[in-house]
């Protein structure tokens, strides 16, 4: 986990746009900056300007204290782990029914 602001806030800007399925050409055109600008932004290599960064939450539909949350940022591997030891206690019948709910995602 990183521990550098700019990452952090790039990965939730990342994690909020994601959710929404929006691409990064579709929020930088609504935003109004260079898509290579928001690439920029969500690995954490620049700080996106308080204007930008406004127009980022307005079109995200997210406040600044959802988007400063960094306390919600988990790793893909920490998930993975945490999902495999909730599974690995499960039995046969819950675990089926765990897969085709993922097999439909």
């Amino acid at each position: 986990m990183t521990n550098n602001k700019k990452e952090l806030l790039g990965l939730r800007i990342k994690e909020f746009r994601e959710n929404r399925r929006y691409t990064q050409d579709r929020l930088a055109e609504m935003v109004g900056i260079d898509p290579k600008h928001l690439s920029r932004i969500e690995n954490g290599r620049n700080y996106p300007s308080l204007e930008t960064l406004e127009k980022i939450l307005d079109n995200l539909d997210v406040s600044y204290e959802e988007i400063f949350n960094f306390k919600l940022i988990v790793s893909k591997g920490d998930l993975i782990r945490k999902i495999n030891n909730r599974l690995e206690a499960l039995d046969e019948t819950k675990l089926k029914l765990v897969y085709n709910i993922v097999n439909e995602l």
